[in-house]
């Protein structure tokens, strides 16, 4: 977790300060629905106001923008900051809210004055701009009165704080409050800028003053390799294996964000990728249930022919206006009626129940052929899922959003096909080591069919679990390893398909040269009729 309560957002708030103070904006980028990105020259301070990540910060990387057109909530903050120059960041009452406060000289000499208020308060967080005389300009998130009868946040309405309990400042808390406080469990809600976790560390009065009056100090703490808290403060987690430090909060931040992929970039490509493939499988399923419904339909199309044959043999007896005729059935030894248009002659009927056959005919070998294509589909679909949800970094993401825009699955407006990058060429495959033994993997369909068809040589070993998306394996060896480490290579592949812990999953195993792309095929889709498999249970 990344602990920020209202101590530690006043600590890095100073450190905004002295980075970002008199520094001018250049650039306003609203990157997505819920933050911004306000960049003093090459520095691009981002706020975010997305529930599980209501976060203010410099960032060491570019936002990727995922807004096809502004917002006018973006118009304004470039109508009224842009070319500003930040006065000030401020932090109310150890509270959890920011004020950065701004000034720009207008056309005719005038300088005017803008506070954003920043309130990073989970579900409820917003970024607000006012004027000087704190009316509210515009906000990025409004609540109607339902959501939010306590307070009203418009614009032409003036700023008011959220509706808090009363709480002393940590600065003014005496001694012997803070034993009172906590001994009956109060010091949470009668102290402002306390959270938690901070409650927890809390062994004494001077414990207390010290971490309040200490200068930033950032830190990550991991148990083994998971990373279980990244802060500003002088406190540390009950069991811990390693501790980072760094020299920022900034820093910290940052890296906090890397390795638990929670940056904006990382989490709406994400979503937005996860959410065009669910869309798709679910389309697809609806249409797969529809043609089987279709071939469920014309299975007995051959009944058809049979009607015509025995009506065929009874033509003579027939006449024009009747309606039906009762006739013996030669196939099944037995009398059948025989449904006729009165308006048509008999032979006219008779080519009629012919013409239906050939085409109930010819829409069965259609549909089946329909409902293999849309079956290979689903599979390309949930082999995407498979890939989105196990990708650890935004560069993968961006693999696989370029094969969707490659296959059509994505559009892209007008204005920016001419912007469209040339395929990525280079691929940074996984990689592991299984008992002395090299393996490579793909992480998506393209880095399987380059792995697969270009980086592999004729001799390596190929591995693929049965019937499942996954990923394709590359055994770097022109020889199979002992049945020991043929196991453990076969439960990899059975762990990077779409398998679930604990099933028996088939894996084939074969040379690379046996292994065919066929011409038109999705990304990643590969036949090979000579091979090897082993069960295993993953």
């Amino acid at each position: 977790m990344l602990y920020i309560d209202g101590i530690s957002l006043n600590k890095i708030a100073k450190e905004l300060r002295e980075e970002l103070l008199n520094k001018k904006i250049g650039k306003i980028v609203q990157t997505s629905s819920l933050a911004i990105t306000l960049s003093f020259g090459k520095t691009n301070f981002v706020v975010s106001a997305f529930p599980n990540l209501s976060l203010a910060y410099i960032s060491e990387k570019k936002e990727d923008n995922f807004l096809e057109e502004n917002t006018g909530f973006c118009l304004n903050l470039r109508k009224h900051l842009l070319g500003s120059t930040l006065l000030d960041v401020e932090e109310i009452n150890f509270d959890r809210i920011l004020v950065f406060h701004f000034s720009k000289l207008n056309e005719l000499g005038v300088v005017n004055h803008y506070k954003l208020y920043f309130e990073p308060m989970g579900k409820h967080s917003n970024i607000i701009l006012t004027d000087k005389n704190n009316k509210i300009i515009d906000l990025i998130k409004r609540f109607s009165l339902e959501e939010n009868s306590l307070r009203f946040l418009f614009p032409g309405v003036e700023y008011s704080l959220p509706i808090l309990e009363k709480k002393i400042s940590p600065m003014d808390l005496t001694e012997k409050d803070f034993y009172e406080y906590k001994n009956d469990g109060t010091l949470i809600s009668k102290v402002n800028g306390i959270g938690k976790y901070l409650l927890n560390n809390l062994d004494s009065y001077e414990n207390f003053r010290k971490i309040l009056n200490d200068t930033i100090s950032p830190k990550i703490f991991y148990k083994d390799k998971e990373l279980i808290l990244g802060t500003v403060l002088n406190i540390e987690p009950k069991n811990y294996t390693k501790v980072i430090n760094f020299e920022t909060s900034q820093e910290m931040i940052n890296y906090y964000l890397e390795n638990k992929n929670l940056s904006n970039s990382y989490k709406l490509l994400k979503d937005k990728l996860i959410a065009i493939t669910k869309k798709n499988i679910k389309k697809i399923e609806r249409t797969i249930k529809t043609i089987e419904k279709e071939i469920e339909d014309r299975e007995n199309y051959d009944r058809y022919r049979e009607l015509g044959d025995i009506l065929a043999a009874s033509l003579y007896s027939l006449k024009k206006g009747m309606d039906k005729v009762d006739l013996y059935d030669f196939y099944k030894d037995e009398m059948c009626t025989i449904s006729l248009d009165p308006l048509l002659t008999p032979q006219s009927n008779l080519e009629k129940i012919y013409k239906k056959y050939n085409k109930t005919k010819k829409g069965l070998e259609y549909s089946l052929e329909r409902v293999v294509e849309f079956k290979n589909n689903l599979d390309y679909f949930k082999g995407l899922e498979l890939f989105i949800e196990s990708s650890e970094n935004l560069e993968n993401l961006k693999i696989i959003e370029e094969e969707l825009i490659s296959q059509k699955f994505i559009k892209l407006p007008k204005t920016n096909k001419k912007k469209q990058k040339k395929q990525i060429k280079e691929y940074n495959y996984g990689k592991d080591e299984i008992d002395g033994y090299t393996i490579y993997f793909g992480r998506n369909n393209l880095e399987n069919d380059n792995l697969t068809m270009k980086i592999a040589h004729r001799e390596e070993y190929w591995f693929h679990a049965k019937d499942v998306p996954g990923s394709h394996i590359i055994l770097k060896s022109e020889t199979l390893p002992k049945d020991e480490t043929l196991i453990k290579i076969a439960t990899l592949a059975g762990k990077m398909s779409r398998s679930n812990p604990g099933d028996k999953v088939t894996i084939d195993y074969t040379k690379k040269k046996y292994i065919n792309k066929p011409k038109g095929a999705k990304p990643g889709f590969v036949t090979y009729n000579i091979f090897d498999s082993i069960i295993v249970t993953i």
